[in-house]
């Protein structure tokens, strides 16, 4: 199976709200109009609307890419909205997101990203249904990216965190998803250094935080992920980088996209972004195609089917760069498309209880 990556998907604006203090704009691909979108809501001071609805198709692209991978029944999708006091506009941006998925009716449904939170979301589900963000369960959409992030670290370790000797790792952002990983990677015995915008938040117990000016990509480390900002790594960084591995739970995490294959021509295995961080999207697969099952599911029981399902494939995307495979053609090899059974469908059955 080939994942859309030959030509970029078809992304428009859906739907749209626009005054002086605060423009939303639900966009998603065009492609496949038998699929719902899905991406989530996020709040930014865009310098402008244009610059706004860039970003949108952007992001929209990416979650198109992400969706055919693991063969979540979604199409791309994201809501971007652009306002000056993101604080200020919080109660219109729910009433006029909502207005707007049930103007498209099911086409789009949304969750979390920056600046929008669960209780963001809990307001905004009772005001429309189209929205998968785990509201009132057990199950956190980060804790399910952190967990799948842990599988793709298990792909790149050839063993679980369980039985593999424990190395050096750099955890790059402590937030939601870096935290439960770096927390995970110490409680094996891993020496973790960590960095985080927020300094406690890379201050916990077992853990080596680094100061804020520290030249991290000249440490010698087993492993580095990216848990923070897209664009982190630069052209001077990757050549001094020092890493055996690189697991992305960050999204675009190089500065430019060729600095990964810089490194992969260096034998430094770096990982897809959408590879990793897919737990999320796996999690919401689950909670609208098998909703009996998600409702009774216990929480560990889908993080632990989100961890296999990301070991499973980027091990095998790794299997196939052993064999010559070019980075792109091993992604495409190894995506489940867009045509077959829904991944949340395999989770009922396997983990009812």
């Amino acid at each position: 199976m080939v994942l859309s990556t030959t030509a970029p998907p078809d992304v428009s604006v859906l739907s749209q709200h626009v005054s002086p203090h605060l423009s939303v704009f639900i966009v998603g691909e065009t492609t496949h109009p038998g699929r719902p979108a899905n991406g989530g809501l996020r709040l930014l001071p865009y310098s402008s609307d244009d610059a706004c609805i860039a970003d949108g198709r952007r992001l929209a692209a990416l979650m198109t890419h992400k969706h055919d991978l693991y063969g979540t029944g979604f199409a791309g999708g994201k809501i971007v909205a652009r306002a000056a006091d993101l604080d200020a506009v919080k109660d219109e941006l729910i009433g006029v997101t909502a207005t707007l998925l049930e103007s498209l009716d099911g086409a789009m449904v949304t969750g979390c990203d920056l600046n929008t939170t669960l209780e963001d979301m809990e307001r905004l589900t009772t005001l429309t249904p189209h929205v998968l963000a785990a509201v009132g369960s057990p199950i956190d959409a980060s804790a399910a990216t952190a967990h799948g992030t842990l599988g793709a670290v298990e792909a790149v370790l050839g063993e679980t965190l369980a039985t593999a000797e424990p190395g050096r790792a750099l955890v790059h952002g402590c937030g939601a998803v870096g935290g439960t990983v770096a927390r995970s990677l110490v409680d094996h015995g891993w020496t973790v250094f960590t960095m985080d915008h927020y300094r406690d938040r890379a201050r916990f117990r077992g853990a080596t935080p680094l100061p804020a000016n520290c030249s991290w990509w000249e440490l010698d480390l087993d492993l580095l992920l990216p848990c923070s900002i897209s664009g982190l790594i630069d052209q001077d960084m990757t050549e001094a980088l020092r890493a055996r591995a690189v697991v992305p739970a960050a999204n675009a995490p190089f500065h430019e996209a060729h600095l990964a294959e810089e490194l992969r021509q260096r034998a430094i295995p770096v990982l897809p972004d959408p590879l990793v961080n897919a737990g999320a999207v796996i999690a919401d697969s689950i909670e609208r195609f098998s909703p009996d099952s998600w409702r009774q599911a216990e929480a560990d029981a889908v993080y632990s089917f989100v961890r296999e399902e990301i070991r499973n494939r980027s091990d095998e995307y790794l299997q196939q760069r052993k064999r010559g495979a070019s980075a792109h053609t091993a992604l495409g090899t190894v995506a489940a498309g867009s045509e077959g059974r829904p991944i949340g469908l395999s989770f009922r059955g396997r983990h009812d209880p």
